[in-house]
């Protein structure tokens, strides 16, 4: 039987900020997976605290995560945080904060360099804190067209299994097992709540 899509929430921020002419944007893989009628999606851009929490605000309405149940961040980011932009950070604590118990059964996706390259317990801390199934992202610097390419296989490999404990690992293992050695490549990490059941 056909798994039901799961549409993606993406808040992007700016990728340069000194370069107002600047097209980078994760905004083609969304429009690519919706054309091929892999999945839907919601995209907003920010660049400070106040429009990242507006927009995870509307993320957090059932109705929208019923339908989105993947929440993309388009970031620049440093271990443990994303950059809103030049100078302010928000760190996975205050994500944790934010999200406390809103994300059960949900994914929560790092389009960033470097945020999960920190210690395990502390991104399973914050996944017992946001419920949420799993936490994916990347734990070094990563170059934009390669990581862009990985997002892309990683919103595909989403949509083939449930978002539950079973689901999630056979997604994981898909990952590893379908797509070449792009996630060694990148330092991706997948990590899995283990206190889902």
């Amino acid at each position: 039987k056909r798994i039901k899509k799961k549409g993606i929430y993406c808040i992007e921020g700016l990728w340069e900020e000194h370069n107002i002419q600047d097209k980078s944007s994760v905004l083609p893989i969304l429009d690519l997976l919706e054309k091929r009628n892999y999945c839907d999606y919601i995209y907003h851009d920010c660049a400070t605290k106040q429009e990242l929490e507006f927009f995870l605000n509307k993320w957090k309405l059932k109705s929208i995560q019923e339908k989105y149940p993947i929440l993309y961040l388009a970031f620049h980011g440093e271990k443990g945080c994303i950059f809103l932009n030049n100078k302010d950070k928000y760190s996975l604590t205050d994500l944790a904060d934010y999200l406390e118990l809103k994300c059960v059964g949900k994914i929560i996706y790092f389009g960033s360099c470097s945020t999960l390259n920190m210690d395990k317990r502390r991104i399973n801390n914050f996944l017992y804190k946001t419920g949420a199934i799993a936490a994916i992202g990347y734990k070094s610097d990563i170059d934009w067209i390669q990581s862009t390419a990985c997002d892309l296989f990683v919103f595909e490999a989403l949509q083939t299994d449930r978002l539950d404990s079973k689901g999630i690992k056979k997604i994981h293992n898909k990952i590893i097992s379908d797509y070449g050695n792009l996630h060694k490549i990148l330092d991706l990490r997948v990590v899995i709540n283990d206190k889902t059941h």
